[in-house]
């Protein structure tokens, strides 16, 4: 792949970032390889500190001394909604050097105003895109089931009765990338395969479109997330999630589910070879002790650890593992920790922590002024300062009437923070037990 690095006042439209000199906390877009498609693009990296980057040549335009640096002097930098979908970034990617002169010769303020509206998809409210992630939510339990009863009597399955539900929820989290993620962390009353599966498909497209995954892996992560454990569907589901360690017999056992898929799989003529491989590899480990082969990290797919922290973390969150389900933000610290030790990608684990939030949706909070709350929105642009609903006023007592405050957006002279993350599950801190979400 070729490269070249280059100081941000050499950056131009239509050159694709590679890698940025800062964090992706610091970022100002979801992801750090994306093509640049206007000016503001370039005012918003210069904004978050970014001096030095490279440039994927393979992707996007060189760097041309002949021509101009835009100035950006007079430009009112506008911080853009968070992007969830590929398709603003595919769109940019098709761009030929020579569409882009052109619209160079028009009115700067036109033409960026003219790619927002070509480019950025139409969003809407977090309370509205809950509607509709409810509706989804009940659509991929329904073809989990659907699909594991096919997977238990060993019926071929058909890619086009997946594919329209992967469609369905890549335009949701085109709307609003953060209504199915609420979903996600909702408190669940018993353990499901059906539960487990929208679980790990909720957190595996925003993840994929995170990583900047092409059309395709996207469609092939989301029909693995949604197959992978249908094998369990032939055990004895008194395992599934048994909250306590497993003998060796019931290892032998459930560690014949990767298989179980992949026999039906490989009956089915239209589900990609990719699936196939992601299904039988998500137990395998990069230090070779995981399952059903013992494979080492350099013949593990790719894109399998993709699947592997998603399922992990909707694993720890829920309580499938020989463990009680965890608080969203120690899964994520407990997830990176693993990846500190070579496990999994650091990249990949601090991408899905970009994703989630450093407090993620539904988390229960304690904040500097005393009260304590829900976080209800994430700022992916200020992760440390989310919205949030105060559940109890700062004498203990509950808050009758609702109360939302924007950390990030407080009146001069404020500046109430979270000072802690609470357990839901201790009475102390949640004594009317308000805390813990159940519905939305």
């Amino acid at each position: 792949m070729p490269t070249r690095k280059i100081s941000i006042s050499q950056l131009r439209k239509g050159m694709f970032i590679h890698e940025l000199d800062i964090s992706w906390m610091q970022s100002p877009f979801l992801r750090h390889r994306r093509k640049i498609s206007s000016a503001n693009d370039i005012a918003l990296l210069k904004k978050a500190g970014v001096k030095e980057l490279t440039i994927d040549l393979s992707r996007g335009d060189d760097f041309e001394p002949a021509v101009t640096e835009v100035s950006n002097e007079n430009l009112k930098v506008h911080v853009p909604e968070v992007e969830s979908s590929t398709s603003t970034e595919s769109s940019t990617s098709t761009e030929s050097s020579a569409s882009i002169k052109s619209s160079a010769k028009a009115p700067e303020s036109e033409t960026i105003a003219g790619q927002q509206a070509e480019k950025q998809p139409e969003k809407v409210t977090l309370s509205d895109e809950l509607k509709v992630a409810k509706v989804l939510q009940g659509k991929i339990g329904q073809l989990v089931t659907q699909l594991s009863a096919m997977i238990k009597e060993g019926q071929p399955i058909s890619a086009k009765d997946i594919t329209p539900v992967i469609n369905e929820t890549r335009e949701s989290i085109s709307r609003n990338d953060q209504a199915l993620l609420t979903m996600l962390h909702i408190q669940r009353q018993d353990l499901k395969l059906s539960d487990h599966g929208f679980g790990v498909f909720a957190v595996i497209l925003p993840l994929a479109l995170k990583l900047a995954c092409t059309d395709d892996e996207v469609n092939e992560l989301g029909m693995a997330a949604l197959l992978h454990d249908t094998g369990w569907s032939r055990l004895p589901m008194h395992l599934f999630g048994q909250k306590k360690a497993y003998t060796n017999a019931e290892v032998q056992l459930i560690r014949q589910h990767p298989a179980i898929v992949e026999s039906v799989l490989n009956k089915s003529a239209d589900i990609p070879e990719q699936v196939k491989i992601l299904v039988k590899q998500h137990h395998e480990l990069s230090d070779g002790s995981g399952f059903p082969e013992r494979l080492k990290k350099d013949k593990i797919h790719r894109l399998t650890e993709i699947l592997q922290v998603a399922d992990l973390y909707d694993e720890y969150i829920h309580g499938l593992t020989d463990q009680p389900g965890m608080l969203p933000t120690n899964a994520l610290k407990k997830i990176y920790q693993i990846a500190r030790k070579g496990q999994f990608s650091e990249t990949v684990v601090s991408e899905m922590i970009h994703v989630m939030g450093i407090f993620p949706l539904t988390s229960a909070i304690e904040l500097s002024n005393g009260e304590k709350a829900l976080v209800v929105e994430v700022d992916k642009l200020q992760p440390l300062l989310p919205r949030v609903k105060i559940i109890y006023e700062a004498s203990g007592q509950a808050c009758k009437t609702e109360k939302i405050i924007d950390l990030a957006n407080q009146s001069e002279g404020e500046d109430i923070k979270i000072v802690k993350v609470i357990d839901p599950i201790d009475e102390n801190d949640d004594p009317l037990g308000l805390l813990r979400v159940e519905e939305v």
